[in-house]
């Protein structure tokens, strides 16, 4: 398609709306701006595309090749060859792995060389994103800024993913609402796929993309848990495990978030993988909010929380020291039989005792942490958590004595 505009419609613009989004990688076109609509129910993308003509066109892949040529007949440094190197063991170690598994996104490198403080997640092999941890005070920024460019040196080789699609993020402490904070106004997004589905990511406009990559097992195990069952999920974020619980064939779901983007987002991902209608529910709303004024019950719960949150309109929140009430409201909306699956990021994270003695709980960290994830520690704790089952246990039954009246 992208051969028949370049030949016949040099210098136009033009509108591509499809259904099938993945399909659009194959346009030999970069898009100036992406919007997604719902077309008689079917979610679409819209890409809008300036043709340049065979002259520009011409004029501007020279350029591009010979900036890259130019770029990779450098050297690479010393401190780039050693990156390089990691990385390379890495792609061999893990990467034949992650294909074994029909894992497409994962983690590359996760600060394993002190010096290079990152972490490198690849994306269906096209794109590669370097989140660079905010060096302290006493780190020259001029050194650090060399560092930074060492490791995008060695990402490019190592991947072979263009430079242009390795995208940069400066990883600091947030607070308060920084997450869900604008970075980029691009509204540029590509689909990826999991575990037989399909979640829309950006690269440029938020400091997360779109998924959690940690939470990989995690998903898959909602959607081994999920047939049948009334599905929620607290803090949702864009909605990934909503995904998996539909696609594991939940009765519905309810998914909770403060962002209205997100929820969208989140509604969005639903839409792509087919599940509308009236069964999922999404509710912007404060958590604890939430848990305090309904009442509805659930099967099978998921409450990933922040590790902390101070957003104006709502009570600072601190996993560590909240997390007791967080879950005994979460199981107050919790059917008898069902499950709570709870996970955090805080890595200082201790269950509060009264929860272990008031519920049955159990952690499955270790089976929730993919092999990409192992070099990080332990990236996120988690737990199943359940009711203990009461048994009423009854006195037996005492034999009636019927008394015999004497004989007179």
């Amino acid at each position: 398609m992208s051969d028949i505009f370049q030949a016949y419609y040099g210098g136009w613009n033009i509108t591509i709306i499809s259904g099938n989004p993945e399909l659009l990688e194959y346009i030999d076109m970069k898009s100036d701006r992406t919007n997604t609509l719902v077309n008689g129910g079917i979610p679409c993308q819209v890409d809008h595309y300036y043709v340049f003509t065979s002259e520009e066109r011409q004029e501007l892949a020279r350029r591009a090749e010979e900036a890259r040529q130019k770029r990779l007949a450098l050297p690479l440094s010393e401190g780039a060859q050693t990156v390089y190197n990691r990385l390379m063991k890495n792609m061999e170690e893990l990467g034949s792995k992650m294909e074994a598994d029909g894992v497409t996104n994962w983690r590359l490198y996760d600060r394993e060389l002190g010096e290079y403080n990152a972490a490198i997640d690849l994306y269906e092999g096209r794109w590669a994103v370097l989140y660079e941890y905010e060096a302290p005070p006493s780190v020259d920024s001029e050194e650090a800024a060399v560092r930074l460019e060492e490791l995008i040196d060695a990402t490019e080789r190592a991947t072979s993913i263009d430079r242009d699609r390795i995208f940069v993020k400066l990883r600091r402490r947030q607070k308060g609402l920084d997450q869900y904070e604008k970075l980029a106004s691009s509204d540029r997004f590509f689909i990826i796929d999991e575990n037989k589905a399909r979640y829309l990511v950006n690269f440029t406009d938020y400091l997360d993309t779109g998924i959690f990559l940690d939470h990989r097992p995690i998903r898959a195990k909602i959607a081994t848990m999920a047939e049948g069952k009334r599905f929620l999920n607290l803090f949702c974020y864009t909605g990934t495990a909503t995904v998996q619980a539909a696609q594991g064939g939940a009765l519905s779901t309810a998914s909770v978030d403060t962002s209205a983007t997100y929820l969208d987002w989140a509604e969005k991902n639903m839409q792509l993988n087919g599940h509308g209608g009236m069964n999922h529910f999404y509710y912007k709303s404060d958590v604890m909010d939430f848990l305090y004024q309904t009442w509805d019950r659930y099967d099978l719960i998921f409450c990933d929380p922040p590790t902390f949150s101070n957003g104006t309109g709502r009570d600072h929140f601190d996993v560590g020291r909240d997390h007791a009430r967080l879950i005994r409201k979460c199981m107050d909306h919790l059917d008898w039989q069902g499950t709570l699956i709870f996970s955090t990021n805080y890595r200082r994270f201790n269950l509060d005792e009264w929860v272990e003695q008031q519920y049955h709980v159990q952690e499955i960290t270790e089976e929730t942490i993919g092999a990409d994830f192992e070099r990080a520690g332990q990236i996120h704790t988690s737990y199943v958590i359940t009711h203990r089952q009461r048994i009423k246990v009854t006195a037996p039954k005492r034999p009636r004595v019927v008394r015999k009246q004497s004989e007179a």
